[in-house]
C-alpha cells in the first residue's frame, strides 16, 4: 500500500527528473500507460496524486507550483497541520488553490503532476495556546514536528544556517556567538527523535564519530519511512545502501546519524519508544 512517503518520493524523483524510475518503481507490472495514480488517506484528507507524460510539452496556466512545494505542502497534511495554516502558505506562494479541495499542478519537461487534496469533514478547529518559544512554534502556533526536521535538513543542506537559527533558535536568534544550538525533539512514528544543530569550531570537528557524515538525504529518507512507521528492515536498508556500520538491532532500539558541513554540526538522535 502506498502513503505519503511515495508521494514526496515521486516529487523527489521529478526534481531530479528521473522519470524512468517513477516509472519503474510505481507503474503496475505488465501494464502500459503514460499516467500512474495514487491516493494516500491522511489523518484528516484524502490525497490524490496524478502523473501523466505527455507526447509534447504542455504550456498551462494549471501549472501554478512546483515539486518542491508540493513536497511541503504533503508534508505539512501528513504532519496534520491546521488547514488554514496550509492554504496561508499557500497564498504566500500566489497561488489561488481554493479552500476543499486544494489542487496544486505542475510541468516539468512533458511529465504534469495534478495534487488534489480533498479535506474531511468534520475538521478539527485550530486551538491557539503557547507551543514554544521558537519562531516557527510562536507564528505557526503549533508543536516542532517532522515538517521541522526535514526543514532543517533541507536548509543545512543549502548552506542556510542563518535561517535555520532565525527559525529555531530558542531565545536571542541574533546573537553571533559561535555556540549557538538548535535542539529539535519530536515522535517520529514509534521513535523519539532528537535533532541538534550546531556551529562551532573546526577543531571540535576533528574528532567524527563512526556515523559523521551521512547524507542529508539519507537522514531524510529514514526519517521519512519512520514517519509513515514502515518496517525497520526499510529503515536499515536506506542506512546500509550507504555503508553505515548501524545493526537492525539498533534500528529497534537507539541509533545516531551526523553530518558536518563546514563549521556546522547536525545530530539527530533517534530512539525507539
Amino acid at each position: 500500500m502506498v502513503d505519503g512517503f511515495d508521494l514526496i518520493t515521486i516529487l523527489g524523483l521529478m526534481k531530479e527528473y528521473n522519470w524512468r524510475e517513477i516509472w519503474k518503481r510505481y507503474l503496475p507490472r505488465d501494464v502500459e500507460t503514460d499516467s500512474i495514480s495514487l491516493y494516500v488517506e491522511a489523518p484528516r484528507y484524502f490525497v490524490e496524486m496524478h502523473v501523466q507524460k505527455m507526447e509534447r510539452i504542455i504550456l498551462s496556466e494549471k501549472f501554478n507550483t512546483n515539486p518542491f512545494f508540493m513536497q511541503q505542502v504533503i508534508q505539512r497534511i501528513t504532519a496534520s497541520h491546521a488547514h488554514d495554516l496550509i492554504l496561508t502558505k499557500i497564498r504566500k506562494q500566489g497561488i489561488d488553490s481554493g479552500d476543499n479541495p486544494i489542487c496544486l499542478s505542475c510541468s516539468l519537461g512533458n511529465t504534469i503532476i495534478d495534487l488534489i487534496v480533498n479535506k474531511n469533514d468534520p475538521f478539527p478547529d485550530r486551538i491557539n495556546r503557547p507551543y514554544g518559544n521558537s519562531y516557527v512554534e510562536r507564528v505557526e502556533q503549533r508543536p516542532l514536528d517532522i515538517y521541522d526536521l526535514s526543514s532543517t535538513l533541507y536548509l543545512c543542506q543549502q548552506n542556510l544556517t542563518e535561517k535555520i537559527f532565525r527559525r529555531y533558535l530558542e531565545g536571542d536568534s541574533t546573537s553571533e556567538s559561535s555556540e549557538r544550538v538548535v535542539h529539535i525533539s519530536t515522535n517520529v512514528g514509534a521513535y523519539r527523535v532528537v535533532l541538534t544543530f550546531r556551529v562551532t569550531s573546526p577543531e571540535l570537528l576533528r574528532a567524527d564519530p563512526p556515523s559523521v557524515n551521512t547524507s542529508v538525504f539519507t537522514i531524510h529518507q529514514v526519517l521519512q519511512r519512520m514517519n509513515f512507521r514502515h518496517a525497520a528492515e526499510l529503515i536499515l536498508k536506506e542506512i546500509q545502501c550507504v555503508g553505515l556500520p548501524i545493526t537492525l538491532e539498533q534500528i529497534r532500539d537507539r541509533f545516531t546519524l551526523s553530518r558536518r558541513i563546514n563549521n556546522t554540526w547536525l545530530e539527530v538522535d533517534f530512539t525507539r519508544s
